[in-house]
């Protein structure tokens, strides 16, 4: 399958990384993140056999993160079920190829018909999850929020490699749009957001989102993957990936192996790395989500300074000590602080 899609269109190849703010306040302060957090040490020890690591045979990765996160919900509080969630098959394409893919939204009971709404992405390195995976995280932001959530189903890697997960992406944008009136959902008001490799792909979105006339209100990045063109790391003072790999979850070279599962023709392309971009002048406020002992974790920083400085509206919340994704264990007391944190950053992006 080619790689060459539409969203070539929208972007340049590279960005100066001589005017890149190497150093802001986020990154600057990365060091003190690190410090092991005592809790989830203790928790680790203890439960190493149920901490999934995320390499090996995509296959039984699969099955691993499943297992982990059924496990995670079942011993999570029950969500309010005053919503209605339904399945949507759309169409998508590749090159000439036209597509199916599934969206399930997610609408609070409501007699408003101008709601906020969520266009989100759920993680799993491009090649990992699925809607039931994200289903108890959807319930919980409709549900307290009272917003509108379209969760999308894309296609994975590395049965369907790059850009199958972006134009499934811009496919589910479409229709979103296109079917607002249905799902209460005010156009005006609409967020984009994801988990890991899907914050990625809600971070390409929204990039070039207003070339397509779509106006995106807020973005949230969620452990986002912004920059996993490597050789760019030096340049940016990105020193996460070498300096956490021994991190829990996931490592330096589980984020490789996806990556390779992926295989975007370039990664220094801005709808792979991001954090790559000529210009943040034209995004929406960002809330972001950051572990302190996640590989992933500079990349995330170094995006927050480079919206700050261009004056973009952020805000940030990170984990000091705690690896990638660790609120699928709600034993961990940091779990509900960061469930907490979700609901204000989002609530911080509606207003």
């Amino acid at each position: 399958m080619s790689q060459t899609s539409i969203f070539q269109n929208f972007y340049p190849m590279t960005r100066g990384l001589k005017s890149f703010p190497q150093a802001g306040r986020y990154l600057a302060s990365r060091k003190q993140y690190e410090e092991y957090n005592v809790e989830w040490e203790e928790f680790y020890k203890a439960n190493k056999s149920i901490v999934p690591l995320l390499f090996g045979p995509v296959t039984e990765l699969r099955g691993m993160m499943l297992k982990a996160k059924l496990r995670g919900q079942g011993k999570a509080k029950p969500v309010d079920k005053s919503l209605t969630a339904k399945d949507h098959p759309i169409p998508s394409s590749d090159g000439n190829n036209a597509v199916q893919i599934t969206v399930r939204s997610y609408i609070p009971h409501s007699t408003a018909t101008d709601l906020p709404g969520m266009l989100y992405f759920h993680g799993g390195g491009w090649a990992l999850g699925d809607l039931d995976g994200e289903d108890r995280f959807c319930r919980h932001l409709c549900s307290n929020l009272q917003l509108v959530v379209v969760s999308v189903d894309y296609r994975l890697a590395p049965e369907n490699p790059y850009p199958a997960q972006l134009n499934d992406a811009w496919a589910a944008l479409d229709w979103t749009m296109k079917n607002h009136v249905s799902l209460q959902l005010d156009v005006d008001k609409l967020l984009i957001g994801g988990t890991s490799a899907g914050a990625n792909l809600a971070a390409v979105v929204c990039h070039s989102s207003k070339q397509r006339g779509v106006n995106i209100q807020g973005q949230l990045l969620r452990i986002p993957v912004l920059c996993p063109s490597e050789p760019h790391h030096s340049e940016l003072g990105l020193r996460s990936m070498v300096d956490l790999n021994d991190s829990a979850i996931l490592t330096p070279e589980s984020t490789r192996q996806f990556l390779q599962w992926y295989r975007p023709i370039d990664t220094s392309h801005v709808t792979v790395s991001p954090l790559l971009a000529t210009s943040f002048d034209s995004l929406p406020p960002t809330f972001l989500q950051i572990c302190g002992r996640d590989p992933l974790r500079d990349e995330g920083l170094a995006y927050a300074d480079a919206l700050e400085s261009s004056g973009v509206p952020v805000r940030v919340k990170i984990y000091s000590g705690l690896p990638h994704a660790f609120w699928i264990f709600p034993d961990i007391s940091a779990t509900a602080a960061a469930e907490d944190d979700l609901l204000e950053g989002v609530k911080w992006l509606i207003n």
